[in-house]
C-alpha cells in the first residue's frame, strides 16, 4: 500500500454538486450502492448555513469524509441542537497523518458555532473516536426474539470457528425460538389483559399530529431526553425513508395517542425495531409497561407474518424507559445479548450546563437514532 504526500491536502465545507463524489467514496469504501437520491436525503436537509459535511482532497480526489446530522432533542428545559456524526472515512493512503482528527476539529467548530450542544455517532471503532475527541461512550446491547435457527447467521454475521459450531448454535436458537413462541402465547397472563384489550392499534401513514407533545409528556413522565420526534422528524426519517420505509404502528386507548412502534425487515429477513416510544399521565408506570408489551407483541407477531427470522430491538443503558422496554421485552419472550457497537459523545460548548446531558444515563436511545438504512 503506498502512502500519500500531505503538501496540498485540503480540508473543506461541501457543496451540492460534490454530492456525487463523497457518495461514490462511500459506496468504494463499503462496496455499497447507495444512489445519490439516498446521499441527498440524508445530508441536504440541515438547515444550516453551510452543509455540515466536511471533506479531505488533493487534485479533486476525495481522500476523506466527515458529516453532521443535526437533529433536536428535548428534555425538561425544552429543546436543544446537537449532532449526529456519520461518513467519517478515510482512504488507507492518508491515515496515521493527522487528517482524521482535523476533520473532526473543523466540524466541531463549525457546529458549536450553530448552537449545538452535543455531537454523537455510533460506531465500532472506539480507540480512533476518543482519539477524535469523545470523551464518553456506552456499548449497545441486544433484545432478539428468535423465530428461526438461521437467524444466527444474521446475528452473529457468521463470526463462527466451525461448521460443528454453526450447526450448535443454529439448534439453540431453534430451542430458544420455540420458548418464546410459547412465552409470547402466554404473555397475557403477565401483562394487565384487560387494559391490553382496550388498546387500539392501528398503521398510520403519516405522522400522528400530536407526536411532538407525545414526546414533551415522556420526558416529563421518564426524565432525561430522547430525540424530537415532530412531524417534520418522523416525515423526514420514517416516511420518506428512501433507504427501506419502516412500518409505523401507533397505539391509542380512548381515542388518545399512547405511543408507538416503527419495525422494518432487512435483506437477510431480520426485523428491526425502530422506534418504540410511550407516554401518558393518565396511566401508571406499571401499565405503560402493558403499552410497549402490546407494541412489542404486535411488532413480532406482523414480522413472523412476513417471514422475518427474528427480531431484533436495542438495550443502550439505565434510562427508566430503556430498563421498561426491556421487562417488556423479556415478557413476550426476547432475550438479552450483550452484543453491539458503541455509542460515543463528545460535548461542545453550553452542554455542561444542561443536568440532561450529564450521564448517558439520561438519554433514550434506539435505532430511530441512526442513518435509517435498516428502516
Amino acid at each position: 500500500m503506498g502512502f500519500l504526500s500531505m503538501e496540498g491536502i485540503n480540508i473543506r465545507f461541501i457543496q451540492p454538486e460534490d454530492g456525487e463524489a463523497c457518495n461514490e467514496f462511500h459506496n468504494n469504501f463499503y462496496g455499497k450502492n447507495r444512489t445519490l437520491a439516498q446521499w441527498n436525503w440524508e445530508f441536504l436537509h440541515s438547515g444550516l448555513p453551510d452543509i455540515p459535511f466536511v471533506i479531505a482532497e488533493k487534485d479533486r480526489r476525495v481522500l476523506g469524509t466527515l458529516a453532521q446530522i443535526p437533529t433536536r432533542m428535548i428534555d425538561e428545559e425544552g429543546e436543544f441542537l446537537t449532532g449526529k456524526s456519520e461518513e467519517a472515512l478515510l482512504d488507507p493512503v492518508i491515515r496515521g497523518t493527522g487528517i482524521y482528527p482535523a476533520l473532526f476539529d473543523k466540524i466541531f467548530s463549525y457546529m458549536e458555532s450553530q448552537g449545538v450542544l452535543v455531537v454523537w455517532g455510533f460506531t465500532p471503532a472506539i480507540k480512533a473516536n476518543k482519539r477524535a475527541g469523545f470523551e464518553v461512550h456506552t456499548s449497545i446491547g441486544q433484545l432478539f426474539f428468535p423465530l428461526h435457527g438461521d437467524a444466527v447467521n444474521a446475528l452473529l454475521k457468521n463470526n463462527l470457528s466451525s461448521p460443528i459450531k454453526t450447526r450448535g448454535i443454529k439448534m439453540l436458537c431453534s430451542l430458544a425460538g420455540v420458548f418464546s413462541s410459547a412465552v409470547l402465547c402466554c404473555s397475557g397472563w403477565r401483562i394487565n389483559r384487560s387494559l391490553a384489550r382496550d388498546i387500539r392499534i392501528q398503521t398510520l401513514s403519516a405522522p400522528p399530529r400530536e407526536c411532538a407533545d407525545l414526546c414533551r409528556a415522556f420526558v416529563r413522565q421518564w426524565g432525561g431526553t430522547t430525540v424530537l420526534r415532530d412531524e417534520a422528524f418522523l416525515r423526514w426519517r420514517i416516511f420518506e425513508n428512501p433507504h427501506l420505509r419502516a412500518t409505523f404502528r401507533a397505539a391509542y386507548l380512548n381515542n388518545r395517542l399512547l405511543g408507538w412502534v416503527a419495525y422494518a425487515l432487512d435483506d437477510n429477513s431480520v426485523g428491526h425495531i425502530v422506534d418504540i416510544i410511550a407516554a401518558s399521565k393518565q396511566l401508571h408506570p406499571k401499565n405503560i409497561e402493558t403499552v410497549v408489551a402490546a407494541l412489542l407483541i404486535d411488532a413480532v407477531v406482523k414480522l413472523r407474518k412476513t417471514g422475518a427470522l427474528g427480531v431484533r430491538a436495542w438495550k443502550v443503558n439505565n434510562h427508566p424507559f430503556d430498563n421498561l422496554v426491556a421487562r417488556a421485552a423479556r415478557k413476550v419472550g426476547f432475550y438479552y445479548i450483550p452484543r453491539g457497537e458503541w455509542m460515543v459523545l463528545h460535548y461542545l460548548q453550553g452542554a455542561a450546563a444542561r443536568p440532561s446531558l450529564q450521564s448517558l444515563d439520561n438519554w433514550y436511545i434506539n435505532r430511530i437514532y441512526t442513518e435509517g438504512v435498516l428502516g
